[in-house]
């Protein structure tokens, strides 16, 4: 099975919302790549309704309803709980998000068959606007993994989902303000992105979920980088080995040249150290984060295009492995206004030069 991305993973389960195509889709995954968030990122895009529904907290019974007879007890009934999604409180369209579908026991795996197949369950009917998309682990996530009868998988469009560090950077840590530190070190250490590893015996491994709530902790400015409920915070996170590499990567801030004078356009030595660049070209970025906010080019002001200008004439004195990642990062920020500005306002033949032989970035 070909590997997606959460970019592509979330335009497959659109298509099908834009085309009311009404089979279910199943999304697996490694924990923590951020395949719950993008459901809920459609559904507030496209003011749906939202049911999360996570088959561990549930049994059979919960699913289908207590049976109980009719008025003249010749069949049974079923008094259905209130779980499901309901038109008039959730709303005519919507997406029921059955979540940890592969960890589920077999007889709630079973339960679940008959809404997913028959869009109904014991005396519930799913509303017409609405969509499914369940979500699990692969076997091999080390997670509660539980086979599902092949009936029930064959009811399924299934997509294996990778993480992409460009992609999250891209749709979710510039969109939500991901602390510039968490974004440098990553750049500088991509592995670092999600090191699960199937066979240890840690409950603590870094991924794109405990990289959000480090830069949380951080973004708080509580803490400075040597206190220690800081590092045991990170620790608690990410695991020992990553936070202290992490934390050493931090405190690398003290050695960087300004980032105020690179973007007033002053001359200034270029560190030879990769560490340092790569914090340097996050500390540049996150100083231009404005831009996501602005949504026509008539709004920058004079003062943000000539800071732009400085960022990227320091950018294209990198080599070209870090000027290709520092310009993808600020396209990140806001691709539009951002490739708006490169064509229209920024009077420089090298970076125009540049951008032609490297159109790619813009992609």
């Amino acid at each position: 099975m070909s590997t997606i991305n959460i970019e592509q993973f979330e335009k497959i389960v659109e298509f099908n919302i834009d085309n009311n195509i009404k089979r279910a889709i199943l999304g697996l995954g490694s924990s923590g790549i951020g395949k719950s968030a993008v459901i809920k990122q459609i559904t507030e895009r496209k003011n749906m309704g939202l049911i999360d529904l996570r088959l561990l907290l549930y049994t059979e019974t919960d699913l289908k309803g207590i049976p109980f007879p009719n008025e003249d007890k010749t069949r049974t009934k079923w008094l259905t709980n209130d779980i499901l999604p309901n038109v008039e409180r959730d709303g005519e369209r919507g997406i029921l998000l059955v979540e940890e579908l592969t960890s589920a026991p077999k007889r709630v795996q079973a339960a679940a068959y008959q809404l997913i197949q028959d869009r109904r369950l014991g005396e519930y009917i799913l509303p017409e606007g609405w969509f499914i998309v369940a979500l699990g682990n692969r076997e091999d996530d080390n997670g509660v993994f539980v086979q599902m009868p092949s009936p029930l998988a064959n009811r399924f469009e299934i997509h294996e989902i990778g993480y992409d560090l460009d992609i999250w950077k891209k749709n979710f840590a510039y969109k939500t303000g991901v602390n510039p530190f968490v974004i440098s070190y990553l750049n500088f250490k991509p592995g670092a992105l999600h090191n699960f590893v199937p066979d240890s015996t840690s409950m603590i491994f870094a991924s794109p979920r405990t990289w959000h709530a480090v830069s949380d902790i951080l973004n708080t400015n509580v803490f400075d980088l040597d206190d220690d409920i800081l590092r045991y915070k990170i620790e608690g996170n990410v695991g020992e080995i990553e936070c202290n590499s992490f934390l050493q990567f931090c405190k690398l801030k003290d050695e960087l040249i300004s980032v105020d004078d690179i973007l007033a356009g002053v001359d200034v030595e270029i560190p030879t150290e990769h560490d340092k660049i790569y914090l340097l070209i996050g500390s540049i970025i996150s100083r231009l984060t404005s831009l996501r906010e602005i949504k026509d080019i008539d709004d920058v002001d004079e003062e943000l295009i000539c800071q732009l200008e400085n960022a990227i004439n320091f950018f294209l004195k990198l080599k070209p492995e870090f000027t290709v990642l520092a310009l993808k990062d600020l396209v990140s920020l806001n691709k539009r206004l951002v490739k708006g500005l490169f064509i229209e306002e920024l009077d420089n033949d090298d970076i125009i030069d540049f951008i032609t032989e490297n159109d790619y970035i813009f992609e």
